[in-house]
């Protein structure tokens, strides 16, 4: 007993400091970054950072903001357009030019940072589902295993493939509560989800139809265990 009490003692306090110190930090797997720009899965953004440095012929740093901002706001637009075209839709798809465009003419300005100097930062921001005609009705929540991240992504239902307007990710299973329709994975990586007869009246005699009918150019929350990249 007296060398097991002090044993126990310390074995108290060391589970007593690990618990203090709160669970070890993880990465986000849905934030991603490409250089100047981030990607952020779950709030469905595309963020460009860019700086311009001060014209030293300008007779003061004030008088040098203004040009300096005009010429990374410049750059970040270009940064901003590369990484909207580049941006996967699922399935191998990206945006066509004239989305880029559209959500292009849609970004948002984040924050600007003035240096001592003159120089400026900026930063801009264009959301999934800019690049759409109108704001995207709001769609299904689905779930599935494991899944490499598209803004847009296309599923198939009942053998039609229907593409929806963006989507903002979740790492885990949906809460309690949600009606979240499973999706599966197939080989060649299409995504499937089956619609359910859970409704009476006139849809249940055609659930795959009300299925494509609310995904098709939706905003949807996909529920997903793991991301593959």
């Amino acid at each position: 007993m007296g060398v097991a009490a002090p044993l126990v003692l310390l074995a108290a306090v060391a589970a007593a400091r690990a618990a203090s110190a709160g669970p070890a930090a993880t990465p986000n797997a849905l934030e991603e970054a490409r250089g100047a720009v981030s990607i952020d899965w779950g709030e469905g953004t595309v963020i460009a950072r860019a700086g311009a440095a001060a014209d030293l012929r300008m007779p003061s740093a004030d008088l040098a903001r203004p040009g300096s901002e005009r010429r990374a706001r410049a750059s970040a637009v270009t940064r901003l357009k590369e990484a909207l075209a580049a941006l996967p839709l699922g399935g191998g798809r990206t945006l066509p030019a004239d989305a880029v465009e559209r959500a292009l003419g849609r970004a948002e300005l984040v924050d600007v940072e003035y240096q001592s100097n003159g120089g400026a930062v900026v930063r801009l921001r264009a959301r999934f589902g800019d690049w759409l005609p109108a704001p995207p009705p709001a769609g299904p929540a689905l779930v599935l295993g494991e899944a490499r991240l598209g803004a847009a992504p296309a599923l198939r239902v009942a053998g039609q493939e229907v593409a929806s307007g963006a989507a903002r990710y979740r790492i885990g299973a949906p809460p309690a509560g949600t009606h979240a329709i499973a999706v599966k994975v197939d080989r060649e990586g299409r995504w499937n989800a089956r619609a359910e007869k859970v409704n009476k009246g006139d849809k249940a005699d055609r659930p795959e139809k009300d299925l494509v009918d609310r995904l098709a150019g939706a905003a949807i929350l996909i529920y997903v265990q793991k991301v593959l990249r």
